[in-house]
């Protein structure tokens, strides 16, 4: 069960955009502990429609290219992962929970886990054995290219950068006042 229902998102949003309440009123309104819930809510009804705002029962399995573009779009938009999320419709704790583990384990992280119950069970909770998973060819070759992407996107930031700073130095040295001599 959901903490806030489908139509109480939608109530509140509605109220928000119709203007006269701040993030603050709204939550102090309708007691709900943090702002931070609303403006989600909000940021997702801009993004999507309200029909965004439905209350989703089932539990959804994306696959790991989806994952790899979620990880990709906010490694090298310059956006937040709650931005990120409003953009793919996904919570922002998904966002947050592939970008930790794209970091932790790269692509090979992200693979489709297999459901149901394992075909032999373990004997004891504490033989629990860590497999260490080997990419494949091609999760090499993706983990490669998102590396590369970043590492562009970052160097692109830079070269802009300097841009500026050589435009304001030449700003400042055209502007420069000559003294009087005494």
């Amino acid at each position: 069960m959901t903490k806030y229902s489908t139509k109480f998102k939608i109530k509140i949003v509605k109220e928000y955009w119709l203007g006269g309440m701040t993030l603050h009123d709204l939550m102090l309104k309708y007691s709900i502990p943090t702002a931070i819930i609303i403006r989600r809510w909000v940021k997702q009804a801009d993004e999507h429609g309200l029909e965004s705002l439905k209350v989703k029962y089932n539990k959804r399995t994306y696959p790991q290219s989806f994952k790899l573009d979620v990880v990709n779009y906010v490694n090298t938009n310059e956006v937040s992962q709650l931005q990120a999320a409003a953009h793919f419709g996904i919570s922002a704790s998904q966002v947050n929970s592939w970008c930790r583990i794209f970091q932790e384990t790269g692509v090979t992280g992200l693979r489709d886990k297999p459901r149901g119950r394992p075909t032999h069970m373990v004997k004891s909770k504490n033989r629990k054995a860590i497999k260490r998973l080997k990419p494949t060819a091609e999760e090499k070759y993706k983990e490669e290219i998102m590396n590369l992407k970043a590492e562009l996107h970052q160097a692109e930031m830079e070269r802009d950068i300097l841009k500026v700073l050589a435009t304001i130095k030449k700003d400042q040295k055209n502007q420069r006042i000559p003294r009087k001599k005494r």
